[in-house]
């Protein structure tokens, strides 16, 4: 096989409007395309698609593994976990880790509707460090 690169995460959801509210109006993911099917997010680099997880594009029916949300978390880059757990606070998202140190970076841990951790982090570059305190060897999200 010669992968040529990454286009997309597929997240089976159980309720798409919860699901497109969360990542579209709660963290601000701008949304690409949506159908009844599917919401996709993302920008041209990256793809989040929201599916539903009862109903497939055609007569092939549900996609294979997709009759149930799976135990999958989904992290995303940001300049200001401090900043990105406030702003959660204030639109309501619920909030499972506060933000917090690790070797690799600092982050807070959301939850989206289905219960899936969406982990919003600032990494720390390879062999570097940033301000913001020392690293939690034991955090592993």
């Amino acid at each position: 096989m010669d992968i040529a690169g990454f286009e997309s995460v597929i997240l089976f959801v159980s309720d798409l409007e919860r699901a497109r509210a969360f990542y579209v109006d709660g963290l601000g993911l701008p949304a690409a395309f949506e159908d009844d099917i599917i919401v996709v997010v993302g920008n041209p680099s990256w793809h989040v698609v929201l599916h539903r997880n009862d109903q497939g594009h055609d007569e092939r029916g549900i996609f294979p593994a997709g009759s149930g949300v799976g135990g999958a978390a989904i992290r995303f880059v940001v300049e200001d976990p401090d900043a990105c757990e406030r702003v959660a606070r204030t639109r309501g998202l619920p909030v499972v880790w506060p933000t917090q140190e690790a070797g690799w970076g600092r982050f807070v841990v959301l939850a989206d509707p289905d219960g899936r951790s969406v982990v919003l982090a600032r990494m720390r570059p390879p062999g570097g460090a940033f301000a913001g305190g020392a690293p939690d060897a034991d955090s592993q999200p």
